[in-house]
């Protein structure tokens, strides 16, 4: 008597869901334009200026000036720590929030060299500038707002830690104690 020949699952099954990791990975880098958008590692990118808007008073910093590397270090921590959202929140700046900003609040800009892109799935093409709410409009949010080129974009990324950069703004003197 003959025997059937055994149906192996295993195969198929692994196939199966190879291609269904393949085809999401390739949706998601399309999508975003980073192929290594599902790493958990952030990219580090050095700015070349950072501008501090504290309460009506602009201070720009370049490479060598007091605080920039507690900065740049500061930032590059807190863009390592992640992000706590996979699609962009619906936030934009407005030319009031923008005013406050300048005028009234606590915020600090990071601008690069070149275009910037973190691990994530959200698409950041032209991307070479940052700004990150302190105190006042925003800042109990996490909020990270991205432009280019001197416009601010619609959408904001939520930090999951901004201990880091509040820290070293606390201990340059720019931040209140809490």
């Amino acid at each position: 008597m003959e025997t059937l020949p055994k149906f192996k699952l295993r195969e198929p099954l692994l196939i199966l869901v190879f291609a269904f990791l393949l085809i999401f990975w390739a949706i998601n880098a399309l999508n975003t334009g980073n192929i290594f958008w599902f790493l958990p590692i952030q990219p580090t990118f050095q700015p070349t200026r950072i501008v501090v808007r504290e309460y009506g008073q602009t201070i720009e910093l370049q490479p060598g000036a007091p605080g920039f590397t507690e900065l740049s270090q500061a930032l590059t921590e807190t863009f390592s720590n992640g992000f706590d959202n996979n699609a962009l929140v619906s936030i934009g700046l407005s030319d009031e929030t923008l005013r406050r900003y300048a005028e009234e609040e606590l915020v600090i800009e990071s601008y690069y060299g070149q275009d910037i892109s973190f691990n994530s799935r959200i698409r950041m093409n032209g991307v070479t500038q940052l700004l990150v709410p302190l105190d006042g409009t925003h800042a109990d949010q996490r909020y990270l707002f991205m432009g280019g080129h001197g416009q601010w974009r619609v959408g904001a990324m939520v930090l999951t830690d901004d201990s880091p950069l509040r820290n070293a703004m606390r201990e340059l003197g720019y931040l209140p104690g809490e």
